[in-house]
């Protein structure tokens, strides 16, 4: 299983971090790295990111 193939299938199994647009850069053994975009739709007063988002990455990361 390639790289790609390999965090695509995970993300699969995550619908709600697709629904919310992030993406894993890595994810091995050794290193898990990936971005969730900014929108306003996830964000507080004043354009802030809420921090349910902020977890929901390091969740899906992690």
């Amino acid at each position: 299983m390639t790289p790609d193939t390999h965090t695509a299938d995970l993300l699969a199994a995550l619908p709600f971090a697709r629904h919310l647009g992030i993406t894993l850069d890595e994810a091995t053994a050794d290193r898990a790295a990936g971005t969730l975009p900014w929108s306003a739709e996830l964000c507080t007063v004043g354009g802030v990111l809420h921090g349910g988002a902020l977890m929901t990455l390091a969740d899906t990361v992690g």
